[in-house]
């Protein structure tokens, strides 16, 4: 038996399907409606020519977008590159000619520096973009827009075997030299970065179907936030703890200190991921702050 990230997502989607799974703004969905939408997009993207091994870029905020952009290419046994959002012309001209980019998915905001560079990358030919309001011209990389690609794509769930195998990929932020890709099996990652499905008691499983099991029988069903962005590691592990236990994630399209003790009391977070005191300490003077003006009840387990 071996672990595949898209294979548990589909395992819990069939056992949970109608369980809360992922929250950032207004956008919402369960299981089963995150599975289909992931289905959607892995076929959209492999009518572009992405499937085993290939290489896509997410360039984007946190959202539901991003993480679908993830599933959706487990799902081919492709490889999602997490993009910068912060990187001007030169560390994204590095950083797409160093990930062999087939497909970015990005917010539309940041076609213009997709457009700057992507004549410097030979394999890169197909982009989708997320739309944000800001009008950026999409036009010059051919780009489709992200719910137009889903309504290309069947939610069938037809695709061809994955294992343990299969590599995650997270690229370092680039400060200690140009960003570098750290290359991972989906099986030990599972294991080494997501404690083997078992992040408190210290017991990873040893099947999927031990796994699927836990999740669903818990005794309560977790709400984990994840403060930092996708970009970074520490998101993206937080954010398969949380699908791979069958819970739920809240995510912050920008990181919002503030905002944070809001969701946490609204959503009634259990577990919350962050990076640094450039997190902890705005998150502990917003706490501070709240318990002074008590506008936001925060439950205890």
């Amino acid at each position: 038996m071996s672990f595949q990230m898209a294979d548990i997502f589909e395992a819990m989607a069939d056992a949970i399907p109608d369980r809360e799974c992922f929250v950032c703004g207004d956008q919402r969905y369960t299981y089963s409606e995150f599975e289909r939408r992931a289905n959607q997009l892995a076929h959209a993207l492999a009518s572009r020519g992405i499937g085993r091994g290939d290489h896509v870029g997410t360039y984007m905020y946190n959202s539901a977008e991003y993480v679908t952009t993830m599933i959706a290419c487990f799902k081919l046994g492709a490889v999602p590159i997490n993009i910068n959002y912060r990187y001007v012309e030169e560390e994204l001209s590095y950083l797409f000619d160093n990930a062999d980019l087939k497909a970015v998915v990005h917010h539309r905001e940041f076609a213009p520096r997709i457009a700057a560079v992507k004549d410097q990358c030979a394999k890169l030919d197909a982009f989708i973009y997320v739309e944000d309001g800001s009008g950026a011209d999409v036009d010059a990389i051919g780009s489709t827009d992200f719910d137009a690609a889903l309504a290309e794509g069947g939610p069938e769930r037809d695709f061809e075997p994955r294992t343990g195998d299969d590599i995650f990929i997270i690229y370092t932020g680039g400060t200690t030299g140009m960003p570098k890709g750290v290359m991972w099996r989906h099986e030990d990652i599972f294991f080494a970065g997501m404690a083997g499905g078992d992040p408190t008691g210290g017991n990873p499983v040893k099947t999927l179907e031990e796994l699927v099991d836990r999740a669903k029988n818990a005794p309560m069903q977790l709400t984990m936030m994840a403060a930092p962005p996708l970009i970074h590691g520490a998101a993206q592990l937080a954010t398969f703890i949380a699908f791979n236990a069958g819970n739920k994630l809240v995510m912050q399209q920008r990181f919002d200190a503030a905002d944070i003790v809001r969701l946490m009391a609204e959503e009634n977070v259990n577990s919350l991921s962050i990076v640094g005191d450039a997190m902890a300490r705005p998150i502990a003077e917003a706490l501070e702050a709240n318990a002074k003006t008590g506008q936001y009840e925060i439950k205890m387990l």
